[in-house]
């Protein structure tokens, strides 16, 4: 045997080679283990884990069942009063989602006894639970989820997001009971703060409900817009952030999920709507004055929920028309979307109203002094 041989079967060398066997053997054990527990949480996901990912609050029991959620805005009076009343039905699977504004003056009969009532005024009866039972007696659907901003949420919506570029359409003036003025706004394209964006918000006149109805809608419309130029994901983290602020069923985490899924859609993806009736004054025996009510059509609100969900009958002979995108001209605006003029003087919706969208010159108005109910 050379020298050479006796070197490569000497015992040093016999326990470093062993020693390197033993080592790959354990690399090849843990590759192994490694696999397999890969492939058992990969079998575990699909088994289990798509269908718990889908269990949160905007959940689809069909792929034409939206999910119905009740928005209200209130104010910081004592008592609270809401001065925003809206129902969302939100199809995730579709991304879609259409919003149907409420005029918080909306006539509501029937109840015990009381004669006529506002939804303003049930919310401020028996809150955000009786509100939401009226509701779903209005529409004859199952609200699932609800969402209360504050005066100081929205406040913080806006401030999050650097406040608001749009056109206000005309002067506002309100001035609070102290005599302190809370709302001064101008006629003309401009940039609003918080404060300022919640009193374009709130602010009510000689025109009525429907107008502030109308305008609440155009804001949320030019707010979505410009939001939805934004990646999914940095609104998810920006609606993570802010939703501790808001009173909601809605957990964070199922919100910033919405939200990342609608990521990529643009407005068109969302229809508005404002609740199908006619402004009415009516004497009340239990009222010293007249009050002025929204009267909603039963039937036409019936065929908004069945926009919804596609469950229109074939017989229908009328729907409501989605509205023009934010960036068409006033002019198709006007065409579909006036109130039309009764003989007796009260005006009617018929759900097709839309915001006007675009900074376009609208006729000077004068300086008027109105509320902020």
């Amino acid at each position: 045997m050379t020298k050479k041989e006796r070197s490569d079967h000497s015992p040093r060398r016999r326990r470093k080679a062993a020693g390197r066997k033993s080592t790959f053997l354990r690399k090849a054990l843990g590759l192994i283990i490694l696999f397999f527990v890969v492939a058992g949480l990969a079998f575990a996901w699909r088994t289990n884990g798509q269908n718990l990912a889908g269990k949160d609050a905007f959940s689809q029991t069909e792929a034409d069942i939206p999910v119905y959620t009740l928005i209200v805005g209130v104010d910081d009076e004592q008592p609270q009063q809401c001065n925003f009343v809206a129902l969302a039905a939100v199809n995730k699977d579709k991304h879609h989602v259409d919003l149907i504004v409420l005029p918080d003056n909306t006539k509501i009969e029937g109840r015990k006894e009381k004669g006529p009532q506002t939804l303003a005024s049930v919310y401020g009866e028996g809150g955000l639970t009786l509100l939401q039972a009226v509701v779903e007696d209005m529409f004859h659907v199952s609200v699932k989820n609800h969402i209360v901003f504050t005066q100081e949420s929205f406040r913080k919506l806006m401030d999050m997001n650097g406040g608001m570029d749009m056109y206000v359409e005309k002067n506002m003036y309100h001035a609070d009971n102290a005599g302190q003025t809370d709302i001064n706004l101008f006629q003309g394209y401009q940039h609003l703060s918080s404060d300022e964006a919640l009193g374009y918000m709130r602010y009510l006149d000689s025109d009525g409900d429907l107008a502030r109805a109308r305008r609440q809608l155009r804001f949320i419309k030019l707010f979505l817009t410009e939001q939805l130029k934004h990646y999914g994901l940095t609104n998810a983290v920006e609606i993570y952030r802010f939703w501790t602020s808001v009173d909601s069923d809605i957990s964070t985490k199922d919100m910033a999920k919405l939200v990342y899924a609608f990521g990529g859609t643009n407005v068109s993806d969302f229809s508005f709507y404002i609740l199908p009736g006619e402004s009415s004054t009516i004497r009340s025996d239990k009222a010293l004055d007249n009050a002025d009510y929204w009267v909603y059509d039963p039937i036409e609100a019936q065929k908004l929920i069945g926009m919804t969900n596609n469950s229109l009958a074939s017989d229908v002979t009328f729907v409501p028309e989605r509205p023009v995108s934010s960036g068409e001209k006033d002019s198709k605006d006007n065409k579909d979307g006036r109130d039309k003029s009764t003989k007796d003087g009260s005006k009617k919706s018929d759900g097709k109203d839309s915001d006007k969208g675009g900074s376009g010159a609208l006729p000077n108005t004068p300086k008027t002094k109105g509320s902020n109910q």
